[in-house]
Formats: C-alpha cells, sequence, structure tokens
C-alpha cells in the first residue's frame, strides 16, 4: 500500500483509489480539488483533468494564478462539443461530447498510455463533475461507465476524485454511485464556515473549517462533527 500526503491539507491518500468528493452546490468542491490535483502535480504526478462545465482555456488559468511554474497536464473537454463547438484535438487538450461515454474513456486512455511510455506511472485523475453525465446520460449508463473507469484507475495505481452535487440526484443514485468507489470527500456548511473530511479505506478525519484565498484551499483547524 503506497500513501501520498498532501502536507496542506493535512490528508493521505492511497495509490489506486477512487474517491467520490460530495457537498453542496457553490460549497468550493471544484476549488478543493483543484488544490488537491495542484498539489499532487508538484510530487510529479501527471494530471488529467476531465471538465464537464469548464473551458480548458478558463482551468488552465485558474491554475496559472497558483504560485509555482506546474507542468502542463492532459484535459479532456466535454464541453466545447456539447456546445457545438468543433475546434480540433490539440497535444494536451482532447475534446468530446459529454453524451459520448466510450470516447471520453478512450481519450482517458490515450493520456494514460502516454504517460507510461514516458516511465511516468503516477498519476492523478479529476472528474469535474461527474453529476453533468447524469444530466445526460441514464444511471444505469453512468454506473458502467464509472465501474470501468475506477478499475482502471486502481489497476494502474492512478488517484481519481468524481465531483458529486449534493441534493440535485436522488440520494439512492448517489449512493449506488458510492459503492463503486473507495471512499469521500465531503463538504458542508455551518452557521458562517464551510468544512470538509476524508472518509476513505484507511483514513477518517475529523471535520476541518477551511477558506478560499487567492484559489488556495486555507485550513483554519480541525473540529469535531457538528
Amino acid at each position: 500500500m503506497i500513501m501520498v500526503r498532501i502536507q496542506t491539507l493535512d490528508m493521505e491518500f492511497e495509490q489506486g483509489s477512487n474517491l467520490m468528493v460530495l457537498g453542496p452546490p457553490l460549497i468550493g468542491k471544484s476549488a478543493l480539488v483543484k488544490n488537491i490535483f495542484y498539489e499532487f502535480c508538484k510530487q510529479d504526478f501527471k494530471g488529467i483533468y476531465i471538465t464537464t462545465k469548464d473551458l480548458p482555456g478558463d482551468i488552465l488559468r485558474w491554475f496559472e494564478s497558483l504560485d509555482g511554474e506546474m507542468e502542463m497536464f492532459g484535459i479532456i473537454d466535454c464541453v466545447s462539443k456539447t456546445m457545438s463547438d468543433d475546434r480540433p484535438d490539440e497535444e494536451w487538450i482532447k475534446g468530446i461530447s459529454v453524451m459520448d461515454l466510450t470516447g471520453i474513456s478512450v481519450k482517458l486512455n490515450g493520456f494514460l498510455e502516454k504517460y507510461w511510455r514516458a516511465g511516468d506511472k503516477n498519476v492523478v485523475l479529476v472528474f469535474d463533475k461527474l453529476s453533468t453525465l447524469l444530466m445526460y446520460c441514464n444511471l444505469q449508463m453512468v454506473f458502467r461507465f464509472l465501474h470501468i473507469l475506477a478499475s482502471r484507475v486502481k489497476s494502474t495505481g492512478a488517484i481519481a476524485f468524481y465531483i458529486i452535487e449534493e441534493g440535485m440526484h436522488e440520494e439512492t443514485t448517489t449512493a449506488t454511485l458510492k459503492q463503486l468507489l473507495d471512499g469521500a470527500i465531503e463538504l458542508k456548511e455551518g452557521e458562517s464556515s464551510r468544512f470538509f473530511r476524508l472518509i476513505g479505506a484507511t483514513e477518517r478525519t475529523d471535520w476541518r473549517e477551511f477558506y478560499l484565498k487567492d484559489n488556495r484551499i486555507i485550513v483554519n483547524q480541525c473540529m469535531k462533527a457538528l
């Protein structure tokens, strides 16, 4: 079992694990996951970012706003073609319709194979957001897609994060998808604060208060569940 530590958030993740990121809208799920993704890439992980809501340029500008240089990573753009923008693929940006689950898998495998051929076997993957798939595809299709993807992540020793909007889907839908994964990062709102915690196969953290400053997640303190 190989664990990777994200010092800024005081969290450890096991390689080969798949984690759901679950919380209400606008609480900062994408910002938290982007910070985790950034920290992994700073530890020489190769990144794959699947986006169903932000254009690639917006994602790149977000990471450019952080301190320090960051190597280019693979982006699977499920936004442009869904908006009927047929821009050609680039080396690091591959476009596909959000409804083409087979196509998303093909693009993902292409990046994985590119990294492996170069000898880079440490990979971090973000799916932002899995909820969008559920708007266009039925649960059975998404379940089958996620099962294949999660198995691929586990077999390659990658680490993957899948964002889900809490309250957007029936609880049974979220529970059905969660059973395919190894744990979750949960976010919630207090009276005037926001909190997150990790529930993994080998670790369960207390609730931690956080805020966002210049796109960085700042952890205030550890707190017991309210």
